[in-house]
């Protein structure tokens, strides 16, 4: 073969090269939350689940939850000792007063980049007995709220793997004040010369016994579960009155208020599975 051959086979060799197409090597994309990573949401799971037991370990050696109607309610201390661990702290966004009551809203924010993975607002010093406090007291109340609550939004999944409820106990302060009441032995009727305990119960007719109503405190928080889970006032109180026949929250009763606490969870739960089945077949749409 004569050199001018050999210098064309050459070239149309490094042709054939330069037009094959170039094959890279793909690797799964890494799922990450805070501080914790992994190469798929299976792996992130279980990661969670490994980090939920720990911090189960520490919330139960230091007793930062409070056991109402037999649960477990998690303070805020347990709240931030989890968004720690997921490389977050909580961060003062501004805190204002308005007729002695005080709403706070607080950021989480990753520690090794400043961005912010949550926010929320919380306020204090309304109800009973915290409307008689001091006002660095309130203030700090709607701080604390508003922490337990911006945690709560974003890692509320890993507390439940851990085995507590999704619940920050602060803001269960009015079911524990109705707890505290009931506990409480009521006074005994004072007895008079001419008539006894026993007469003066007997004389009240028990159809003219005053029902037992929720405070305005857990009104309130009826409301606030409401709006935190999206959930309609107008449908809401429309199975009230069919199921109870109230018109108001403020009518319901302690058990009543139980209840619907309960079913505001389920509403809420299957509102958010439509939500992600429409979202699915809006994205199946678009990729067909």
């Amino acid at each position: 073969m004569s050199v001018i051959k050999r210098e064309i086979n050459d070239e149309l060799d490094n042709q054939a090269l330069i037009q094959l197409p170039v094959v890279m090597p793909t690797t799964a994309s890494a799922v990450s939350l805070g501080t914790l990573q992994a190469v798929s949401p299976a792996t992130l799971v279980s990661g969670a689940a490994e980090m939920a037991h720990e911090l189960a370990s520490v919330i139960d050696k230091q007793k930062l939850f409070t056991v109402i109607q037999g649960k477990k309610f998690v303070g805020v201390e347990g709240w931030t000792t989890l968004a720690v661990m997921l490389g977050c702290v909580a961060r003062e966004v501004s805190t204002t007063e308005h007729d002695g009551i005080y709403v706070a809203v607080v950021e989480l924010v990753r520690m090794n980049d400043g961005a912010c993975v949550g926010r929320a607002s919380a306020e204090c010093g309304e109800e009973k007995p915290w409307n008689t406090r001091p006002k660095y007291a309130r203030r700090s109340m709607a701080q604390t709220r508003a922490t337990g609550k911006a945690c709560r939004l974003a890692f509320s999944w890993i507390m439940l793997l851990a085995g507590y409820e999704v619940t920050p106990a602060e803001e269960m302060t009015p079911i524990i004040e109705a707890e505290q009441v009931q506990a409480r032995p009521a006074p005994a009727p004072a007895q008079t010369k001419t008539q006894t305990a026993e007469s003066v119960s007997s004389t009240v007719p028990e159809s003219q016994a005053q029902p037992q109503r929720i405070t305005d405190s857990q009104r309130k928080l009826l409301e606030a579960q409401i709006r935190d889970y999206g959930l309609d006032f107008d449908r809401v109180k429309a199975w009230l009155k069919t199921a109870w026949q109230v018109e108001h929250f403020q009518d319901l009763s302690p058990k009543q208020f139980e209840t619907l606490l309960k079913r505001l969870e389920t509403w809420a739960a299957q509102e958010y599975a439509k939500a992600e089945a429409a979202s699915a077949l809006s994205r199946d749409t678009a990729n067909f």
